[in-house]
């Protein structure tokens, strides 16, 4: 069973040697460093002001997400493990929770994903985010969308 929490900085060492192999190559070529130090500056980030939580099932972390603000805008943030596949549904439905919670928060939620992050870019889409066209931003002109949703609700 899919069970939540409010995240902490050290949840990053929890989840990071489970990653899904893309949230970790997402992480790297956005250029945000090595990925425990860059997931626990998000936790913090998003604590101050937004919101970090972590998705677990019997205690194993699942999802570490947030949304951490910015000159007034909420920048939504998830990595994940294999495990999210277990928990499909719960997983859309909770996601989708609190985006719209966020949306209540921020006039713009705003981000990057990888470009040749397929599922990501389908779970943004599903989830109501416009998709814009790959630029190169990330490391080494690794190429990401910029993803956003007005907020405001």
């Amino acid at each position: 069973m899919l069970t939540f929490r409010f995240a902490e900085p050290s949840d990053a060492d929890l989840i990071a040697p489970l990653l899904r192999r893309n949230d970790a190559l997402e992480v790297i070529r956005a250029g945000h460093g090595h990925i425990i130090p860059a997931m626990r500056r998000s936790v913090e980030e998003s604590k101050k002001g937004g919101m970090a939580g972590l998705f677990l099932d019997d205690g194993q972390p699942v999802a570490l997400f947030g949304v951490a603000p910015k000159l007034g805008i909420g920048i939504p943030w998830l990595v994940g493990t294999d495990a999210i596949n277990l928990h499909q549904k719960t997983f859309l439905k909770e996601t989708r929770f609190w985006v719209r919670q966020w949306q209540r928060n921020y006039p713009l939620l705003m981000n990057h994903v990888d470009a040749s992050y397929s599922g990501a870019i389908r779970w943004l889409s599903w989830l109501g985010f416009s998709i814009g066209t790959p630029q190169p931003i990330g490391l080494a002109g690794a190429m990401f969308c910029r993803f956003e949703m007005q907020g405001g609700l």
